[in-house]
């Protein structure tokens, strides 16, 4: 049964897309290009600028990636939630565990960068500066995370325009010669493939953004262009600025410099330029601490939701953020700058950067794979399943080429993770086996119906599209009764009845898929308390819904995806199976309206409109049929578009016997037809001013 979380509030949607741009931007452009350049010019000499661009072309598969799981479950956790589904608890125990080390890695690594830069400016011991930093973000991001999404929009604003500065004045001075690029593989072919390994945590922070996919307003829409947007302007910015540095600054001298870019802007920059370097990257490395908190503390609450990690970080706090989960996080951090040297924490984030692309790309061919309904992303890869195939090979290969210690250690944290989760974590997973369970089904194991389940309650939250039309499938919908002692399966009967006529199959078949399909979602409440069940059919062109009530409730039984509830209403949606996201997006609006506060369904309505209105809140139903007998005939023969109506007046639906018909402006009407006008209360026409209408 998919239903509403108990367990912890709702996080808040107020993010959008410069939001998500400002978040995944300032997550990624930080020590990856105020510090690690040395560190990449010191592998692979001059090369490290096409490293650097290659890394940025081969991060894309993941992205793409990225973007299609988050917009079909737009949950906090992110790449834990995607990978727990596709590949059951053991793979999302695994991804979960390694997102949030790359996370920490990466954003301590900045944190070392960051210290690096303030010693420009006065002498500070750098280690505890940096606690002090990891403190400060921690407690920022407790606050809330519109307050500081706010905040990196501002710091990310910054960082563009002294960038900018920066290479418009340097990229005249490439050809000063100081720098020298011949030969530019110094290190030849090994050294420029390790060289991109090294600098892959540099794009680390693009994945930030699926951790808050939850809190993101439109992300089918907001999430991939956000996260593109953010690929192509990182990439642009290393390449041409770490191409800056190399070109005005002696090799030799680069090397041992942890601050390449200020050092460059002092060749070709004013004092103030290059103080305003300073300033930028103090900036850049607060944005990516910021981002990294706020994306890896969403993970220990995910990971909770499922049962692998205490129910205390399911907590929020009065701002309504993952409390426990951003203390874990910065204590993450605080351990990482303690214990790790700058060069060490390059390579093992990049490994785990690397692991946890490899699993994302994985996922979407499993979820792909398993077909299952409800999986209907708003943003669909292109060229799949080469992109993913390809995407996998690059992470491995370069998981090998980073070096013996980081591919030792992520083997070592592979095999503890796993080993953990079959001993210990196994015993108290909530979540099932995922989606590859019905890739296994075709080999005659038995697929696991719940991830169906858990994506169409994630596909709830997605919000409405232009071509999601609610208020017409409200005015098609029938209402219908069932008796003192009717239970589900009469009520099933009867609205299987109704929608296999609509849909043109066998009833007896509607209700098996109702019962195959097994997504249900309970809206509880005190007064009203309703069942949603979904399905989807091949034969469907269109959405319908068959609501049925009971004055005296009906029992919702475990084989219909229940435990033992009784409900007053049933709303029966069946969607085509060619466009399931749009049935459930529907169903998520629908749901919003069957919530604890409202009284959605009253049973004592005696009429089909007074169900519909409180289903349409501002708006009225009215249905009028076209009686020979009445002043309605004059509509008789006439077409939909004939009638001139109030702008504000909407014909839906025409019932004509047994069918239900979308109101086409070419549809003659004839005898007996009913209409169905939806319009703003108290403004629908009367019976005589309808009949001349025309």
């Amino acid at each position: 049964m998919a239903g509403k979380d108990s367990s912890a509030k709702d996080l808040q949607r107020s993010l959008g897309l410069r939001h998500v741009f400002v978040l995944s931007t300032g997550g990624t452009i930080s020590a990856g290009l105020f510090f690690l350049p040395s560190f990449a010019v010191d592998k692979a000499g001059p090369s490290a600028v096409l490293a650097y661009l290659v890394a940025g072309l081969l991060a894309l598969p993941a992205m793409l990636s990225v973007s299609e799981l988050s917009t079909a479950m737009p949950r906090a956790g992110g790449l834990y939630y995607f990978l727990a589904r596709a590949l059951g608890p053991a793979g999302g125990t695994l991804s979960g565990v390694s997102t949030w080390v790359s996370l920490v890695m990466k954003d301590a690594f900045a944190l070392v960068g960051m210290s690096a830069y303030l010693n420009l400016i006065v002498d500070l011991p750098a280690k505890p500066t940096a606690i002090c930093l990891i403190a400060f973000f921690t407690i920022l991001n407790i606050i809330g995370s519109k307050t500081s999404a706010s905040l990196q929009m501002g710091m990310v604003a910054f960082l563009l325009v002294i960038m900018g500065w920066y290479m418009v004045a340097g990229l005249p001075d490439t050809n000063s010669g100081l720098g020298d690029f011949d030969p530019f593989f110094t290190s030849g072919s090994g050294g420029f493939i390790a060289a991109i390994g090294l600098v892959f945590v540099s794009y680390g922070g693009l994945t930030k953004v699926a951790s808050i996919a939850e809190e993101v307003e439109d992300p089918s829409r907001n999430i991939p262009l956000g996260v593109i947007l953010s690929l192509i302007v990182s990439t642009v910015i290393y390449t041409v600025g770490v191409l800056v540095a190399v070109a005005v600054v002696p090799a030799s001298d680069l090397i041992e410099d942890e601050a390449p870019l200020h050092t460059a802007a002092e060749y070709f920059m004013p004092a103030a330029g290059a103080g305003f370097v300073i300033a930028a990257a103090l900036v850049a490395f607060a944005a990516a601490a910021n981002a990294g908190i706020l994306a890896a503390a969403r993970y220990p609450m995910a990971m909770s939701r499922d049962g692998l990690m205490h129910t205390k970080f399911l907590e929020l706090s009065k701002f309504g953020t993952p409390i426990w989960g951003i203390i874990l996080t910065g204590a993450g951090m605080a351990f990482v700058v303690l214990v790790f040297g700058a060069g060490a924490i390059a390579k093992l984030a990049s490994a785990f950067v690397l692991v946890k692309l490899a699993l994302v790309n994985l996922a979407v061919i499993v979820l792909r794979s398993a077909k299952i309904s409800s999986y209907a992303p708003g943003f669909k890869t292109p060229l799949y399943p080469f992109t993913q195939i390809i995407g996998i090979a690059i992470s491995l290969y370069l998981i090998v080429k980073l070096g013996t210690f980081p591919f030792l250690l992520v083997c070592v944290a592979t095999l503890a993770t796993l080993l953990w989760y079959q001993f210990i974590g196994a015993k108290k997973v909530t979540q099932s086996a995922g989606a590859i369970h019905h890739i296994y089904e075709r080999l005659g194991r038995a697929a696991d119906t719940s991830v169906d389940r858990e994506i169409s309650a994630a596909m709830q939250s997605h919000g409405l599209r232009s071509e999601d039309d609610y208020a017409g499938l409200i005015a098609r919908a029938s209402v219908l009764s069932v008796p003192h002692d009717g239970d589900i399966d009469l009520a099933a009967t009867r609205a299987s009845q109704v929608l296999g006529n609509r849909i043109g199959i066998d009833a007896d078949t509607v209700n098996d898929r109702f019962l195959e399909t097994g997504s249900l979602w309970i809206q509880p409440s005190q007064t009203h308390p309703t069942a949603t069940p979904v399905a989807f059919f091949d034969a469907a062109e269109d959405d319908h819904l068959v609501i049925v009530k009971s004055e005296e409730g009906i029992t919702i039984p475990a084989e219909w995806g229940g435990r033992n509830e009784r409900v007053n209403a049933l709303f029966f949606l069946a969607g085509t199976t060619a466009k399931p996201g749009r049935a459930l997006r529907l169903a998520g609006e629908l749901a919003g309206y069957l919530d604890d506060n409202k009284s959605a369904v009253s049973l004592d309505a005696t009429h089909e409109a007074q169900v519909k209105d409180a289903l349409l809140p501002g708006l009225e139903i009215g249905q009028y049929p076209l009686l020979p007998e009445t002043a309605m005939r004059s509509l008789i023969g006439k077409k939909i578009g004939d009638l001139e109506l109030d702008s504000d007046l909407h014909i839906e639906a025409i019932r004509r016997g047994e069918q239900v018909l979308r109101a086409d402006l070419d549809t003659e009407l004839i005898a007996d037809d009913q209409l169905t006008i939806i319009g703003p209360a108290g403004e629908l026409p009367g019976t005589d001013e309808l009949a001349n209408s025309v």
